[in-house]
């Protein structure tokens, strides 16, 4: 399976039109409860989108070098649930990333990390369940077995979220997982230029749900160096990507954007001093 098709993923990330699944409503008072449920949490296609459904929108763009992309995995958890929860939304950008590049050997380290984290965040049990046919399934090489499992995990997730009934963390994770995938995405289109490949980066859409939701965070968190880099960086990117003629990004401004991704992805896993 080709690198490139991470590109469709970690655009889907944010992307309603790869995030959206249309399922018929379920005429259960239980589905209806569940749905306004999620309405009230802000549980939607930007926080908790369809892996299923990102992994089926497979790119054309031409593959990019793994270990150009990849990175260390954060050795501990971070001590304060907002950067835990940024932090976790990469790490599973980056189990994508691995089982789409098919790198067996980073399954299980992604996969220890990836449950470290979500105990951390009160989800171990939703995370757990699907743990262990992943990694037999990425031993055996099954990528379609392990992509089944992952479907199962996302759904299973989705279900601790609002079991939680934590906003926060809901756009929090979203939102770690958006940064890394973008940084990702802008990393092999600059290693593979086209305007067309570049065009595939802008998100307005994206850009201003996140700006919203980061406005709303806590107060304690918008005090912090993390939540200024996350809102700079936010209205950076937007300034950078959103043009009055709609044109695709230069070779030039693809570098920048994945300098503002790295930079903020580079202040999530640094601890605050």
């Amino acid at each position: 399976m080709q690198l490139g098709r991470l590109i469709a993923f970690t655009l889907a990330l944010g992307a309603p039109a790869f995030a959206v699944e249309n399922k018929k409503p379920s005429k259960s008072g239980h589905a209806a409860d569940e749905a306004h449920i999620k309405e009230e949490l802000g549980v939607n296609q930007f926080t908790t989108p369809s892996i299923e459904t990102l992994l089926a929108a497979l790119g054309n763009l031409r593959p990019g070098s793994y270990e150009a992309v990849s990175r260390d995995l954060p050795a501990q958890n971070a001590t304060d649930r907002a950067r835990l929860a940024l932090s976790t939304g990469a790490v599973i950008a980056d189990g994508f990333l691995a089982v789409i590049a098919e790198k067996q050997s980073r399954i299980e380290p992604i996969g220890r990390v990836l449950l470290r984290q979500a105990k951390g965040l009160g989800v171990g049990d939703h995370v757990t369940r699907h743990s262990r046919s992943i990694l037999e399934k990425a031993g055996s090489k099954d990528w379609e077995g392990v992509r089944s499992e992952l479907i199962g995990t996302q759904r299973d997730v989705e279900q601790g979220m609002l079991a939680l009934k934590d906003e926060e963390i809901a756009h929090l994770v979203s939102l770690g997982g958006w940064w890394r995938g973008l940084e990702i995405a802008a990393s092999i289109v600059n290693e593979h230029y086209t305007p067309e490949r570049a065009a595939l980066l802008l998100q307005p859409s994206v850009l201003d749900y996140f700006a919203d939701r980061i406005s709303t965070l806590n107060p304690s968190f918008k005090k912090t160096k993390l939540w200024s880099a996350l809102d700079t960086n936010l209205r950076e990117t937007r300034r950078l990507v959103i043009k009055d003629d709609h044109s695709a990004l230069t070779k030039d401004e693809v570098k920048k954007l994945h300098a503002l991704a790295k930079s903020t992805n580079d202040a999530i896993a640094t601890p605050e001093e």
